[in-house]
């Protein structure tokens, strides 16, 4: 656990052949709000990720450039955005400060400099796009290039075939490059203030008691937290989505009093920082957020979150057979 302690923790390889959900190793907690899914009562956070196959996040931006609807900043971000809702099985596009590493460094890629300032109109002339949870990077695309993007994506992709070298699954006709995605993590938190106030005040909080927490444990080497433009559901806030694993976590602004949510003192956001570093860190599940996850159904949420619910008796949840357990492949030529 976090709470007062130095530890810097090792990070666990992603198995070869994991399953969705793992199963986690925390204790229910009392819910704000719950409603009942079959005979079970459960959180009534989860069940609210609209279903969607990938996440696409244009990198290099920072939430203080962030208009209330970020689609018209750019003609190939408008291009991106009218484009991801015609991909089999939909996508999300968001803007992001995440910034992965030149090639030429080498590493982790979790982290590089902020660009210097420059007009909106002309710093996403051309853009960067972060494929989730394929751990893609699609290089300065301008609207052709976008084409390109959303035209490779339309091979109904899943995340079970990661690089061209999986049958059926062309190569990129695009300037590219691949995460590593075996070993490092990446947390993006919903701090869109312009669009929602709750999202400006509590995500933001939640941002820094995580980033503080990770280099506090000299773990920046391989987690790294990053922002992140209006993602839906305001009134779970602080929202977080973490990858590889694609959950998603909703603090319900849990710990907040006053005005727009604000916390009532610093420790309010670092028991769910903490919680949620936790979590990533084991490659576990924070049940008690949890919303749900990336290439699910509601259903498919409700199902898992029953079948992995700590209440629930192991012979219930083995022979619940409704959830989707997708097999993840080994990928190659990462960098």
């Amino acid at each position: 656990m976090l709470a007062n302690s130095r530890t810097i923790w090792k990070l666990p390889q992603l198995a070869l052949l994991a399953r969705r959900p793992l199963h986690a190793q925390h204790s229910p907690l009392a819910f704000a709000a719950k409603h009942t899914a079959g005979a079970g009562t459960i959180d009534g956070r989860v069940g609210t990720v609209s279903p969607h196959r990938h996440h696409l996040v244009v990198c290099n931006s920072r939430s203080s450039e962030w208009p209330s609807k970020i689609e018209g900043l750019s003609p190939a971000i408008t291009a991106l955005a009218r484009g991801s809702v015609r991909l089999p099985g939909r996508a999300m596009v968001t803007l992001s400060d995440f910034a992965p590493l030149p090639r030429r460094h080498g590493g982790c890629s979790c982290s590089a400099p902020a660009e210097p300032d420059v007009p909106v109109e002309e710093k996403f002339a051309k853009i960067d796009v972060a494929v989730f949870p394929h751990g893609l990077v699609a290089e300065q695309l301008d609207v052709d290039g976008v084409q390109k993007l959303l035209e490779w994506l339309g091979h109904d992709v899943l995340p079970t075939s990661w690089t061209s070298t999986d049958t059926g699954l062309p190569q990129p006709q695009f300037a590219h490059r691949w995460l590593d995605m075996n070993k490092n993590r990446h947390i993006f938190i919903c701090t869109h203030g312009s669009r929602d106030q709750l999202c400006g005040v509590h995500g933001t909080q939640l941002l820094r008691d995580v980033r503080a927490l990770i280099a506090d444990h000299g773990l920046g080497k391989h987690v790294a937290a990053w922002e992140t433009s209006h993602v839906g559901g305001h009134k779970y806030a602080a929202n977080a989505i973490v990858y590889p694993r694609g959950d998603w976590y909703a603090t319900w602004c849990d710990k907040c009093r006053g005005e727009g949510g604000a916390p009532v003192a610093d420790t309010a956001g670092r028991t769910d920082a903490q919680a949620l570093l936790d979590a990533v860190t084991r490659d576990a599940v924070w049940w008690e957020s949890w919303r749900g996850a990336v290439n699910m159904t509601k259903n498919d949420q409700i199902t898992t979150y029953r079948r992995n619910y700590p209440g629930l008796s192991a012979q219930e949840a083995e022979h619940d057979d409704s959830v989707w357990t997708p097999q993840v492949r080994a990928r190659h030529g990462v960098y």
